[in-house]
């Protein structure tokens, strides 16, 4: 299917493939077994400066367009997903920064974000709420012109690793969202979450402990908390579907290379046996799907509409095809496909992660459908 992507694209998503195949790809076992993405890759991710790439030239941003963003993401998801979350993660911080904070916490943190020498973190989910705002338990308390934060993240990405963290916390007027350093004496890194996938990512809890945080590191207004985190989640979705599809993509990769070599008889079971012939062409008309739905939202972003209702819509579609495909792809494999000698093992494992994380499936349903109602 032709996308009509122009040349500056194919040229960012030829680049991205050629850094993903030769810096990532030969470490994947020894992450997968180490459990921890080295520092020196992480930064050369950064350096590729995949944040900045749909961010205004002002803020240190190539000002290329955002499908060229999904066309790197999903590059790099091809690869290995859990690599592109270092990017996404930052991306959203500093999608956040420009939209909502004001000039002098642009000025200190965003050009950073967008040019890879600093790494951001998102952090609203606690341990008892992951999309309810009326569920938050951290606090922010005025005390001068500053604020004293105390309370609870979990689950987030570069908990332990970002140098700039966006803090949503309860105040008398409501939620609202800090930017907070996290050399922070009061910002505490807690335990690393253990997942059946994404075992190399930096994840876990943030424990705020009277965090002193001055008033204009608020963004935004105080009580806007919340619609800058649904502002936000619009544009991470999306960018996250991105990885769906390139782990999709990986997985029918992956399953007509092994039909087309593994034998019955002499003969490859891709050309023998029905079945396998019937799930690779589901498979692959999944990950089309998946693909046109995804650059049709892209190019919707690129011309400034409201994405809200097809971001949800989309997070559905390409996970739960990406979960599928990857099921799918182990079928295909037989006995092999469980076995951690084999990628589609791990690529299954990361599909079911991917589908959950930004939001499950149900509340996607909700988001979508009220969308709908109220038009």
């Amino acid at each position: 299917m032709d996308y009509n992507f122009t040349e500056e694209e194919l040229n960012i998503r030829n680049t991205i493939r050629q850094f993903a195949r030769k810096e990532i790809a030969p470490l994947i076992d020894q992450i997968e077994k180490e459990k921890k993405i080295p520092e020196d890759l992480i930064q050369k991710i950064m350096d590729m400066k995949i944040t900045g790439l749909p961010f205004p030239e002002k803020w240190g941003g190539s000002e290329a367009s955002f499908t060229s963003l999904l066309l790197a993401i999903e590059e790099m998801s091809y690869v290995y997903l859990p690599c592109m979350f270092y990017a996404v993660v930052s991306a959203m911080t500093a999608y956040g920064f420009l939209n909502y904070a004001s000039d002098y916490l642009k000025e200190k943190y965003l050009k950073g974000l967008l040019t890879g020498s600093l790494k951001g973190a998102w952090a609203f989910t606690e341990p008892e709420t992951g999309s309810d705002p009326k569920q938050i338990k951290a606090k922010a308390v005025k005390d001068g012109n500053d604020w004293i934060l105390n309370g609870t993240k979990r689950f987030i990405t570069n908990s332990g690793i970002a140098d700039i963290a966006v803090i949503f916390a309860l105040t008398e007027k409501g939620v609202t969202a800090f930017a907070v350093e996290t050399q922070n004496p009061g910002y505490i890194v807690g335990k690393r979450e253990e997942f059946l996938a994404f075992g190399g990512t930096d994840n876990g809890d943030i424990i705020l402990e009277d965090a002193r945080v001055e008033g204009k590191n608020i963004m935004g207004e105080e009580g806007q908390g919340f619609n800058i985190l649904l502002g936000v989640e619009v544009f991470a979705k999306v960018v996250s579907c991105a990885g769906n599809v390139g782990l999709a993509q990986a997985a029918l990769d992956y399953a007509v290379q092994y039909a087309k070599e593994k034998t019955h008889r002499g003969v490859p079971i891709g050309l023998k046996f029905q079945m396998t012939q019937w799930n690779l062409a589901t498979m692959a008309s999944k990950v089309a799907a998946s693909r046109a739905f995804l650059y049709s939202v892209g190019a919707k972003m690129d011309k400034g509409e409201n994405v809200s209702a097809e971001s949800a819509l989309l997070k559905i579609f390409t996970g739960a095809a990406a979960r599928e495909v990857a099921s799918d792809a182990v079928q295909v494999h037989g006995a092999y496909g469980l076995s951690k000698e084999y990628a589609i093992e791990r690529i299954y494992r990361e599909s079911k992660f991917n589908e959950v994380v930004l939001g499950t499936s149900e509340i996607q349903r909700v988001i979508a459908a009220n969308a709908l109602i109220r038009g």
